[in-house]
């Protein structure tokens, strides 16, 4: 008898049970599991997202075991999911991933039986190939010996938390196959921005240094590379690519099934194919060797083959580059394939003391040299700053408040500016909830300040974008750009599904721009 699991995509919904920020996005977690569970003999697999399962309690009483991805922001929706799961099923066992499992007592709160961090396939594979999960619930007594699990013990609040796997090497990886099928279960996937992972894992396996900054007792017991305050190193790794063939091949499929917008995921673009250099030695090394231009040209040519990008009716765009990278080759093949769209580049402060106290590979002078090369080279570059970072004074906030006003002036599209929270696992995991900040922080006052500014610029301007509803306050069609950007509000009657060009005729809020219809472009096909 076959065994019915649902995974519920919860990512970002805090504590609403929907998003409120970055709706348009599906990331490629959740389908990766799908794809695990769709090799397996015996097991159906289905995918929610969190806002069907709430208003829809109903749906759940169809499967035998609950997945759930998401965040620690996440934990209320997550708590009302397995509550209402908990009511119409006594025994079916729950089982956690994603983020939020970096806190251990996630599970116990939330009230869920399981959790699997790190490299995640292997584990579900092991999980429910060996019998371990099964409709009735959970075999413990078989979890001793397994890796990447925290699982509560029968009987108790306390948890345990068996040894992170080991990282599986590319050629391992590259077995597991994100599920293309399921990406129909999404709303607006022909409109969202839809997540392929190119890179896991980062090179950046520099130590911080914050000794002088810190006391001894804020310090981790043992050195953690990485940039302090992140838990990619920790959790996922050294830096892996996958192949061109099969990069190509789920974007071309995810473009068959009616999706308009892929963003090619990674901690840094800019690895993808340097681990091809150094094989069979694990890629370490944030600056040398330089990035695998040759890989990343055959790459984005490839993906530029396919006819719907070459027609410009759907987009592909890169995620997140580190400037330590940047140099004029790698900014103009990303220019030759990318231009129009956005790139964030993390530049973080204007110190470079904190720089490299904090592990960045990067001086200030570097992240200043990468954003200007690729805006030369047609890319659209949105840029990340850290305040109340440790060590952070009058000094270094002035520091970063010039060197914001200085990506301004070069033509820096966007400047988000985020409080320095450090995550679970990384160098600084014992400042969690001890960073004091003040509310109205300087470099954040300073980064609305010019994102206003900046999108002024962009009246006049036009986009291609894809009508996806309507505002529930102004009754007006909304649309998102092809290539990524603000929401725009349309001033003309629109249909949704509809793909338009748009010239930008004004600010509606930090979020939303206004726009007019100049064209016409079609429709999508939506499945």
């Amino acid at each position: 008898m076959s065994i019915s699991v649902l995974v519920v995509d919860a990512l970002a919904r805090g504590a609403y049970g929907k998003r409120q920020v970055t709706v348009d996005v599906i990331g490629a977690g959740p389908r990766t599991v799908v794809g695990v569970l769709e090799q397996l003999h015996g097991v159906d697999v289905d995918l929610y997202v969190a806002e069907e399962v709430v208003s829809s309690k109903d749906k759940l009483k169809y499967f035998d075991v609950l997945m759930i991805s998401a965040m620690s922001i996440d934990e209320e929706t997550v708590k009302r999911i397995v509550k209402i799961w908990r009511n119409l099923r006594e025994h079916g066992p729950v089982i956690i991933g994603g983020p939020a499992v970096l806190d251990e007592g996630f599970i116990v709160r939330v009230n869920a039986d399981l959790a699997v961090y790190g490299e995640a396939e292997p584990v579900i594979l092991n999980l429910f190939k060996r019998g371990i999960v099964d409709r009735s619930g959970i075999n413990t007594e078989s979890l001793s010996e397994l890796c990447g699990v925290i699982y509560r013990v029968p009987g108790s609040k306390s948890v345990r938390v068996n040894r992170r796997c080991p990282i599986m090497t590319r050629k391992e990886w590259e077995k597991y196959r994100p599920s293309i099928r399921i990406i129909t279960k999404y709303p607006l996937f022909w409109a969202a921005r839809v997540y392929v992972e190119v890179v896991r894992g980062c090179s950046n396996y520099t130590i911080p240094q914050l000794e002088d900054i810190l006391p001894s007792g804020l310090l981790p017991n043992k050195p953690v590379p990485g940039c302090a305050y992140c838990s990619v190193v920790p959790l996922w790794g050294y830096a892996r690519s996958r192949s061109i063939e099969l990069i190509y091949d789920e974007v071309k499929k995810l473009i068959d099934q009616g999706v308009h917008r892929i963003v090619l995921s990674g901690p840094d673009f800019l690895d993808y194919g340097r681990d091809w250099l150094v094989e069979p030695k694990p890629l370490v090394d944030p600056v040398n060797p330089g990035a695998n231009v040759k890989a990343i040209r055959e790459l984005l040519h490839r993906i530029a083959d396919i006819p719907e990008v070459s027609s410009e009716e759907a987009s592909v765009m890169v995620e997140n580059v580190k400037p330590s990278l940047v140099d004029e080759n790698s900014a103009a093949a990303l220019g030759d394939y990318l231009r129009g769209t956005p790139v964030n580049v993390g530049v973080e402060t204007g110190d470079d003391r904190l720089l490299v106290a904090l592990g960045r590979p990067a001086s200030y002078k570097k992240s200043i040299e990468a954003v200007k090369l690729l805006i030369r080279h047609g890319l659209r570059v949105y840029v990340y700053i850290m305040y109340c970072l440790p060590g952070e004074n009058e000094k270094t906030i002035l520091k970063t408040i010039e060197l914001m006003e200085k990506l301004y002036r070069i033509g820096v599209e966007k400047i988000t500016a985020y409080k320095f929270m450090p995550l679970p696992k990384s160098y600084l995991e014992k400042l969690i909830n001890k960073v004091k900040c003040k509310p109205n922080h300087p470099i954040r006052a300073k980064s609305i300040e010019l994102n206003k500014k900046a999108k002024k610029k962009l009246i006049g301007k036009t986009m291609t974008a894809i009508v996806v509803s309507e505002h529930p306050r102004y009754k007006k069609p909304l649309a998102y750009p092809l290539h990524h950007g603000p929401v725009i509000m349309l001033e003309n009657i629109a249909e949704t599904g509809e793909i338009v060009r748009v010239r930008l005729t004004g600010i509606v809020s930090d979020r939303i721009v206004m726009g007019a219809i100049i064209q016409r472009k079609g429709k999508v096909i939506k499945h």
